[in-house]
């Protein structure tokens, strides 16, 4: 199995097991409070809200890193990206959210499909700040989302 076979059948498995948790959770559980890593008072709906805009961000991040551009900027601040791009969220259905969680699943199979394998191996920093390769960019999109769904179902009982 190459190394692309191999990503792919990770992320396309945490994107299976994150969509049946996310799929499985009642209308009223997605106003229930959970925890969140930003310190906010999110609900499950903001978690999906983070989730959405998180896709396409990795997205960018692996585009510019395969292209040898910095990933995100030095200045970089997670915590307010993460808050403000949920506020910008806040009027979305969860449906609508979850077709962008979908759509860009595709998407980012269809950016794996398209890079070389030595792209792989290129690296540049993650929006965490740490440096990471693409192979790994590739793996925490999904992973990413998968912790968050596992969380959400733990919290609300999904």
């Amino acid at each position: 199995m190459s190394r692309k076979d191999s990503i792919r059948q990770r992320i396309t498995a945490d994107h299976a097991a994150c969509m049946t948790i996310l799929n499985r959770l009642a209308p009223e559980q997605w106003q229930q409070p959970v925890p969140s890593d930003e310190g906010a008072q999110w609900t499950a709906k903001d978690v999906l809200a983070h989730l959405a805009v998180s896709e396409g961000g990795h997205l960018g991040q692996i585009t510019r890193c395969v292209a040898g551009e910095e990933p995100v900027p030095a200045d970089f601040d997670l915590t307010r990206f993460n808050r403000r791009s949920v506020q910008k969220q806040a009027e979305k259905s969860v449906a609508d959210m979850l077709k962008e969680i979908e759509t860009a699943h595709a998407q980012i199979v269809a950016k794996l499909d398209g890079v070389a394998e030595a792209d792989l191996d290129k690296a540049g920093r993650h929006a965490r700040g740490d440096t990471i390769t693409v192979e790994q960019f590739f793996i925490r999109c999904t992973e990413h989302r998968r912790t968050h769904a596992e969380q959400l179902q733990k919290a609300v009982g999904g």
